[in-house]
């Protein structure tokens, strides 16, 4: 029954997919968008009543897709690049988290809420949404612009600080104390991720990769989708999103040289379930509370995008790129990450929060979702830059 149920689902959020992506593509819209909006419509929380009975199922569904889509972005995105961005990328998020961290704190203040709220906020803001971004970026066929590559670098680097501030804030409020040693232990665990990521690569699985390859195109897609999934389970393990390690390992395998081919051979499974992904945040949106909480809803929604496009924005001129790339950056990075819901939650477990964040980081998510994809458009319509 449970299998004939999950059959039942699957068939209407594709169909329904299909049908509001097929009308947003000739309407020239965001495909992206029409996903949303299917999900919506057929989620729990959209009256008269909702057409999926498994929504459990389509998190974990969701959860697939987001790695395959990151595993894809990471295919485009050679170890060479992520080098080469390494330093603006540093810079850009670090000027970005610290304007975030500071504009919640005053948020917070004028909404009459406590420090710890703000400063939950300000570590829920600083990450973007990596899915989010990434399709909207393969949608208008911008991957491997400079404004792009920027981005996904910063991606990479706001997950690694938010997991770190995390758990600095369940350290200090769990024990009373944050030490020195506790920071450097999480330091010294995103470096060994990145560094044991890379090198396990360069020696054994690009050869491995080479090796099945000439055996068997069939084992060799299988292969790498495993591949995928243990390097974000790894991740996982470590206190990472699953996006980084899928990212990472798609990194990886960009290195080699029949990566043209492994991208044609996965793109089907990667818009399937990319397509899933996208369907399940809109099923997920309770479009029903956005008017419980206004005045934070807006202060909120100000907040991510004053703070987000201008931090972005400034880091990426201060590096040394013009005024169009570092626009393009700013207005592309202005939404709510996946990493904001873990951060409430943790709150929440701790029972430190007294504002209603999950509520309202929830609603805010939506808004700032459906703003993504117009925001990247328009900054696209911006002139050329280097």
């Amino acid at each position: 029954m449970l299998a004939e149920l999950l059959v039942r689902d699957l068939a209407i959020v594709l169909i329904l997919a299909a049908i509001f992506a097929y009308i947003f593509h000739r309407l020239q819209q965001p495909i992206v968008v029409g996903y949303i909006i299917a999900g919506i419509i057929a989620g729990p929380y959209t009256p008269p009543f909702s057409y999926i009975a498994q929504p459990e199922v389509f998190n974990s569904l969701a959860e697939l897709g987001v790695i395959l889509l990151l595993f894809g972005i990471g295919l485009t995105f050679p170890v060479r690049k992520l080098l080469e961005l390494g330093r603006v990328s540093i810079a850009v998020s670090s000027v970005e988290i610290a304007l975030m961290m500071g504009f919640s704190v005053v948020s917070g203040m004028l909404l009459g809420w406590s420090l710890t709220d703000a400063l939950f906020l300000g570590a829920a803001l600083s990450s973007s949404s990596t899915a989010i971004i990434a399709k909207c970026l393969t949608d208008l066929g911008r991957l491997g612009e400079k404004s792009c590559d920027i981005m996904l670098g910063v991606l990479i680097v706001e997950d690694l600080a938010v997991v770190v501030m995390l758990s600095g804030l369940h350290i200090f409020y769990s024990a009373g104390t944050l030490s020195l040693a506790s920071l450097l232990l999480l330091l010294g665990k995103a470096v060994l991720f990145l560094g044991g990521s890379l090198l396990l690569g360069w020696r054994l699985v690009i050869p491995f990769i080479e090796r099945i390859h000439r055996e068997s195109t069939e084992i060799l897609t299988i292969m790498v989708v495993g591949l995928c999934f243990a390097y974000s389970i790894v991740a996982f393990l470590l206190g990472f999103s699953v996006a980084i390690g899928a990212f990472i390992s798609g990194v990886i395998l960009a290195s080699w040289k029949g990566v043209d081919a492994l991208v044609r051979e996965t793109l089907p499974l990667r818009e399937v379930f990319g397509a899933i992904f996208f369907v399940s945040v809109g099923a997920l949106m309770d479009i029903t509370k956005m008017g419980d909480y206004l005045v934070p809803v807006i202060a909120i929604t100000l907040t991510m995008l004053v703070g987000k496009v201008l931090g972005c924005s400034i880091g990426t001129r201060a590096s040394g790129f013009s005024w169009t790339t570092s626009l393009r950056v700013g207005l592309g990075m202005a939404q709510i990450g996946e990493f904001a819901f873990i951060v409430v939650k943790a709150g929440t477990d701790l029972g430190v929060l007294t504002a209603p964040l999950f509520s309202i980081v929830g609603v805010v998510a939506i808004i700032t979702t459906f703003l993504t994809p117009y925001l990247i458009k328009y900054s696209y319509n911006i002139g050329e830059g280097k």
